[in-house]
């Protein structure tokens, strides 16, 4: 812009001089205001090229400047919004379809499968399980979380708590969770959740075979409803602490609580061990008869496909039979599993369970009871899993039927298929 002024008064000036427009005097004042004008003219120019090479070179700069204003206004926005999307944020969505077929050779006339957890159905297609989770963990920049876990079907009829009164829907777990700045962090729970004893599962998916063994359906509880407070106590270890209604109660049955405590010990990725006892008055109405569990599981990986797992359970119930007469039940379990790749697993499980005052099985009738479960596992697919098993059970008392008679055994074949996401 500035030359071409310079140039329209150079023009001036020169029809000036050719024409005589201007006289001697009134040229030399015109020369002295032109030169005036080319030098203001030129310092302008150059400031204006001073600038625009600065902002050239520090363009880079104001950039990260303008992201992090827009970052910090977009996390401002976020702090001052609440809302479901603020709340949901480090949540995650999990669950499964559970189906299954089981085919019992002993063709009982009930149509029901004796001694068993969640495959009761014999001879029978059944939608065991649909599972919705919802959970976000607590962290030491966001201390508090929560888990629900909402379960559908055959299996929410199986562990329908006391006090529940819905079938079919059963609030597996439902609790708030907090880490507190204590020490290395205690974690401490606040609602329902599922017991801390056992080597098996209530989520199929989770287990290494289709049908629940003896010791997770007769042994010990599914859930507790309470408080539960976990802590490292060192490296490898860790301590847990619970007060809660009881085995099973989300409404307590008596007016006294139930106690749980527990050790978990990993020495290394290859081996773990958990040591877990719960007490307390079970019954109906009566708040001085205690329940005494004793759970231990120890799980051992000797090779990289091979890995075993024991479990054991004792249990006392004063006044179980009559007041002042106790009763009791025990068992063990061991398993073994031989992942061939990633998509083939053969599991099998033996167990042997005593319910010598019929507390558990069969309500009034004492007996031993055996079982041995052999199940083929394959994963065609990421989110499906498929097992195909046989297995066999047997008592010292005829609780079983076979063709319309009485049978000290029982034989079933089931096929399984999970969707999980």
């Amino acid at each position: 812009m500035g030359r071409k002024v310079l140039t329209l008064f150079l023009g001036f000036l020169f029809l000036c001089f050719a024409n005589g427009f201007c006289d001697g005097d009134a040229k030399d004042d015109l020369i002295r205001k032109l030169s005036e004008k080319v030098d203001q003219l030129e310092r302008k120019v150059n400031d204006l090229s001073g600038k625009l090479g600065t902002y050239e070179k520090s363009k880079g700069v104001s950039d990260e400047i303008i992201e992090k204003k827009v970052s910090d206004a977009l996390t401002k926005k976020e702090e001052e919004e609440p809302g479901l999307l603020k709340a949901l944020k480090g949540t995650t969505l999990s669950g499964y379809v559970d189906t299954a077929y089981t085919y019992n050779f002993n063709a009982p006339d009930s149509g029901s499968n004796t001694a068993r957890i969640f495959d009761t159905e014999a001879n029978s297609f059944t939608f065991q399980s649909a599972k919705i989770a919802l959970e976000k963990l607590p962290t030491p920049e966001d201390r508090v979380g929560f888990r629900t876990d909402v379960l559908f079907g055959q299996d929410a009829k199986i562990i329908k708590p006391y006090g529940w009164n819905t079938d079919d829907v059963n609030l597996e777990q439902g609790y708030v969770e907090a880490l507190l700045p204590f020490g290395k962090g205690l974690d401490a729970k606040f609602g329902k959740f599922v017991t801390l004893a056992g080597a098996e599962v209530i989520e199929s998916k989770d287990n290494w075979n289709f049908s629940r063994g003896l010791l997770f359906g007769y042994a010990i509880p599914f859930t507790h409803t309470g408080v539960r407070m976990s802590y490292p106590l060192m490296d490898k270890l860790t301590g847990y602490f619970g007060v809660n209604n009881g085995w099973d109660d989300i409404k307590d049955n008596n007016k006294s609580k139930s106690f749980e405590t527990s050790l978990a010990y990993a020495p290394t990725d290859r081996s773990a061990f958990n040591l877990t006892y719960i007490f307390g008055p079970e019954q109906i109405g009566n708040n001085h008869s205690n329940r005494n569990l004793i759970d231990f599981v120890a799980t051992y990986k000797p090779f990289e496909k091979i890995t075993l797992k024991l479990n054991t359970d004792y249990a006392i119930e004063d006044d179980g039979l009559s007041l002042g007469k106790n009763g009791t039940w025990a068992g063990v379990a061991g398993y073994i599993r031989y992942d061939v790749n990633k998509w083939l697993s053969f599991s099998n499980r033996t167990e042997y369970f005593s319910d010598p005052d019929g507390l558990r099985v069969v309500s009034g009738i004492g007996q031993d009871l055996w079982e041995n479960t052999i199940t083929a596992e394959i994963r065609p697919f990421k989110n499906l899993i498929t097992r195909l098993e046989y297995r066999y059970d047997a008592s010292s008392k005829d609780i079983f039927s076979e063709n319309g008679l009485t049978a000290d055994y029982q034989n079933t074949i089931a096929v399984e298929a999970i969707y999980v996401f």
